[in-house]
């Protein structure tokens, strides 16, 4: 196709690109609502099946499994049958697994099971969601429109927990009706990713010039990079200790501290609020000076800080200053993570590459949620979540400077 005939706004770097960064974040919002809703509603999740925070440990825990399962299957998903496809197999396992809890009643073990089949969603799309986006973009242009997209779970951490809380306590909304409805949110907006997602007109000129053998995503090829390693493994702690930190948060401000339902979500969602809020900053500021490795290293080290007093803290009102610190680690960190990523291999292996990151980033959440939920049942909230929960963030520390990434995340 001539160069001269193609419609630059359906071109890398066209004005297109930012319809597909909207669509691919409202069918982001489909595994990102599904995983909210069972943490805001964690104290009447566990009274309806009466469980304690080791077996709800496994609830939140099992929403991640098959984020780690489905991650280089999806690869190949994209690469035989495309974006839409995939998107509408991610939509699918939303639907069914909300319409399965919604029907699950008192048994824990098809809950159990239902988190599973909606968790396939959150490893498909955390393939396909930044894999849909990067090619719109070239990799100077990337940080901004990929920090947009890291806003995914935090703006649903944000939205989902009021909503929900309020519709639960304030209007009597049973917690089975807010899977119903989840459902049909999942519905709509997968129709409307698949009308209206495209991919650039120019992508198979660029990929060529790339060289041959460079057309689909090869996870081996990716696999050769050590910056993506280092990401990968920064990721897998960070979200080992935020993502069971979020599990369990709401749990903690009813149950120990006496907050209500409505504000323990609102607390909460203001930990969402100032995690969506933090990435485009943060795209904007990398994009501009190009110092990605410098606003990871402050997100980690506020971490450390963050981690320490989150389950320390004894009354509800110091959440609100917290929630500073929640916002830079839950926004920085991932952020930085999956705006870099596509840059540390080749265009056609960006799948490939955010396969992986999505591989380490479900299986940190998985095995945080197990550890801290048995170490708040074994050693109490405060000393359980220093014992279970700091460490990972110092191994961060220590793979961002054993691998060098001071020095080489950088465009």
């Amino acid at each position: 196709m001539s160069e001269k005939v193609l419609d630059k706004s359906k071109c890398i770097d066209g004005s297109y690109g930012w319809i597909v960064v909207l669509f691919t974040m409202l069918v982001g919002f489909v595994p990102g609502s599904n995983m909210a809703k069972a943490i805001a509603l964690a104290p009447v999740v566990c009274e309806n099946f009466m469980i304690g925070p080791d077996v709800f440990g496994v609830v939140v825990a099992a929403f991640y499994i098959m984020g780690f399962v489905m991650a280089f299957p999806t690869t190949g998903l994209v690469n035989k049958w495309g974006m839409k496809v995939s998107v509408a197999i991610a939509v699918g396992c939303g639907v069914a697994g909300s319409i399965m809890g919604a029907l699950a009643g008192t048994n824990t073990t098809v809950f159990i099971v239902s988190r599973v089949v909606e968790g396939a969603a959150f490893g498909i799309m955390g393939v396909v969601g930044a894999s849909s986006i990067g090619p719109w973009f070239s990799p100077a242009k990337r940080s901004l429109p990929l920090s947009i997209w890291s806003m995914w779970v935090a703006v649903c951490m944000c939205v989902c927990p009021v909503m929900f809380g309020w519709l639960v306590e304030s209007m009597g909304v049973t917690w089975q009706g807010i899977w119903w409805g989840a459902a049909v949110y999942d519905l709509i907006v997968g129709i409307l990713f698949i009308v209206f997602y495209k991919k650039p007109l120019d992508l198979d000129d660029q990929i060529a010039a790339e060289g041959e053998g460079a057309g689909q995503a090869n996870i081996k090829r990716a696999l050769k990079s050590p910056m993506l390693w280092a990401l990968a493994l920064i990721f897998l702690f960070d979200e080992a200790a935020f993502m069971a930190i979020n599990g369990f948060i709401v749990t903690y401000l009813n149950g120990e501290l006496g907050a209500s339902l409505v504000l323990a979500n609102a607390i909460f969602s203001l930990f969402g609020f100032m995690g969506a809020v933090t990435p485009p900053i943060s795209g904007w500021i990398t994009q501009k000076w190009n110092n990605h490795r410098w606003v990871l290293l402050v997100g980690l080290f506020i971490a450390v800080i963050y981690t320490a007093l989150v389950f320390n803290l004894k009354e509800p009102m110091l959440y609100y200053p917290l929630s500073i610190f929640a916002g830079i680690v839950g926004g920085c960190v991932p952020s930085i993570i999956w705006q870099f990523t596509p840059n540390t291999v080749e265009t056609a292996d960006i799948p490939a590459a955010n396969a992986f990151m999505a591989f380490t980033q479900n299986i940190g959440m998985t095995i945080g949620a197990l550890v801290i939920g048995n170490a708040i049942t074994i050693w109490g909230w405060g000393m359980g979540s220093l014992i279970g929960m700091l460490p990972l963030y110092i191994i961060c520390i220590i793979i961002y400077f054993a691998f060098g990434v001071h020095k080489k995340l950088k465009l």
